[in-house]
């Protein structure tokens, strides 16, 4: 992973003792050879500039680490008794998957992590069609020893109570979900909810620190019409 991702696992468990294989490692970033032309896309539709300036961030190579914090979409969970989804975040996944591939990043190259099996079939029903079919979308505990150059994760939890459950609550599993991607790390969840428990609130204190949370405007699922593949 390159230096901006391992500060993050620096932070959380390592207390800086990680470093980076090489300069070249700790300085690759994501080559996206069309970026240019679908932020010239975005901007024929998509008038006001902070509908587009999350987007921006999120295709900017030499921002490797991206939070994007649903508070005021708002994107709230759905508990139900399949299990727990958040059908704005798969939304807003589904939107940041197709803007990469515009942009030219490789569906192999690209993994997307849940921690609930119900948010991994909504994602994944919304990501069907040939052009997704290399992408992968697992758990953390799939992803174990493995990497991707682009990885997004859906943090899903979003309630007033600010209740996590377990899965949000394991160091172990939060220092594996941030650590799979090489070159751009995507992070979509509720700031609000998920500071309510110790691992998540060490990462947001960190990456508030270092200028990584964007904050996405109201109604940021419903601002990208036109895009298509």
């Amino acid at each position: 992973m390159n230096s901006a991702i391992m500060s993050l696992s620096n932070a959380l468990m390592y207390e800086g003792r990680l470093e980076c294989g090489s300069e070249r490692t700790a300085s690759a970033v994501l080559q996206l050879p069309s970026r240019a032309q679908v932020e010239k896309e975005l901007e024929l539709y998509v008038c006001q500039p902070q509908y587009s300036a999350w987007v921006q961030a999120a295709l900017e190579p030499n921002s490797p680490v991206c939070f994007l914090d649903t508070s005021e979409v708002p994107a709230h969970e759905t508990v139900e008794k399949s299990g727990i989804s958040n059908h704005t975040e798969a939304i807003l996944v589904q939107a940041l998957v197709t803007l990469l591939l515009k942009a030219g990043c490789r569906a192999s190259d690209i993994g997307v992590i849940a921690p609930y099996r119900q948010q991994l079939k909504a994602i994944s029903s919304l990501l069907q069609g040939d052009a997704f079919k290399a992408l992968e979308v697992n758990t953390v505990d799939k992803y174990q020893g493995r990497d991707k150059s682009v990885i997004i994760v859906s943090f899903v939890r979003s309630n007033p109570e600010g209740n996590l459950g377990e899965l949000l609550r394991d160091w172990r599993r939060l220092n594996v979900a941030i650590t799979r991607a090489k070159h751009k790390l995507l992070m979509l969840g509720s700031a609000p909810t998920l500071r309510r428990y110790a691992p998540l609130e060490k990462l947001l204190r960190h990456l508030q620190q270092e200028d990584m949370i964007f904050q996405l405007p109201p109604a940021a699922h419903e601002a990208l019409p036109g895009i298509h593949l």
